[in-house]
């Protein structure tokens, strides 16, 4: 009768072993998918970010060369009316790249861009203005290829 009963509890055992398998198999399968997509989705999320970075960096640099090319018709003796205007510009783009970037890009950005407003101010300072603008310009550029990497 024992031989019975033991046949009687693997008969009715081996289903319930089979359905637990099959749910801790079903489980695992799932929280592997979660972690993929979780991992997938941080990566676009920082994509978009250093896309967004990107072209807050892009306008900041097409504003400076704006203002540059005035500067430069200025030290020709040309009319540069334009630097005001530009240098607000400047401004807005550099505040624009500051609330999306590191620290790291910060400061090399912030001290470009008082460099381009000293010049900017004052040619009699600065009549050489690149010779002032040049180093600053290689920490910024230095600066934006580490943030983008």
């Amino acid at each position: 009768m024992s031989s019975g009963i033991a046949s009687d509890l693997v008969v009715g055992l081996v289903p319930l072993l089979g359905v637990s398998v099959g749910a801790a198999a079903t489980l695992l399968v799932q929280r592997s998918a979660a972690r993929e997509s979780r991992a997938r989705i941080a990566e676009e999320g920082r994509a978009a970010h250093r896309a967004e970075v990107k072209a807050a960096i892009s306008s900041y640099l097409e504003a400076a060369h704006k203002l540059q090319g005035e500067l430069d018709a200025r030290e020709r003796g040309e009319a540069a009316p334009a630097i005001k205007g530009l240098v607000e510009r400047l401004w807005l783009a550099e505040k624009q790249v500051e609330i999306i970037s590191s620290d790291e890009l910060q400061l090399p950005l912030m001290a470009h861009n008082r460099a381009l407003h000293d010049v900017s101010r004052d040619p009699t300072q600065y009549p050489d203005w690149w010779v002032h603008l040049e180093p600053l310009q290689a920490d910024l550029l230095r600066a934006v290829k580490r943030e983008l990497r």
